[in-house]
């Protein structure tokens, strides 16, 4: 089995909440999308800063293209180009505990590359197939979602996996999963 295979369960339970949904409805609101982008930047900034791994390729960084999507809304939300201060306490706030629990589990518990890896193959590759679908469908101009050349940098990333990384990559989709929970939540 391939590691497409090995975690397809898991990757399913992703698509299927409803927060995936509103997500590909074109419908979600400027607001719901700021916080679920504000999630997604602080994930892959712990992912991208890590103290021991880099990325096969440094195009395959979004942290940068989240934060500019962020500022962006802010600015079609409010009219005034504001800056976007990751520590600042409305940020914080915005922050789900999955989220939280997940740039922990990264920073405490990713001791090998071939860990690390398997939190690249579900995220990064995962914006370069599926993404592609959802920056239609979001407000804004959905930098996070635009790569160069992106065969070559899906190539980055297949060259370096293999079936042993299915144990980590469900944890991966593990999270995701519950973060798409807590969006749907009002809190």
């Amino acid at each position: 089995m391939s590691l497409k295979e090995l975690t397809m369960k898991q990757h399913h339970n992703a698509e299927r909440q409803k927060f995936a949904g509103v997500l590909m409805s074109g419908k979600i609101t400027k607001d719901v999308y700021m916080r679920y982008l504000v999630n997604q930047h602080y994930c892959y900034k712990v992912l991208e800063n890590h103290k021991e791994f880099k990325l096969p390729d440094d195009r395959l960084k979004r942290s940068d293209k989240i934060q500019k999507d962020i500022e962006e809304l802010l600015y079609l939300m409010t009219g005034v180009e504001v800056p976007m201060i990751e520590d600042s306490i409305t940020f914080l706030e915005i922050l789900k505990s999955s989220t939280l629990d997940y740039g922990n589990y990264v920073e405490d518990n990713i001791k090998t590359y071939e860990q690390f890896m398997a939190h690249v193959y579900v995220r990064y590759l995962g914006d370069l197939r599926g993404g592609q679908m959802i920056s239609k469908k979001v407000p804004g101009s959905g930098k996070y979602y635009e790569f160069d050349e992106p065969e070559e940098l899906a190539n980055s990333i297949y060259i370096r996996i293999n079936d042993d990384m299915a144990d980590e990559a469900k944890k991966v989709f593990d999270y995701a999963t519950k973060l798409f929970k807590e969006m749907d939540t009002k809190n």
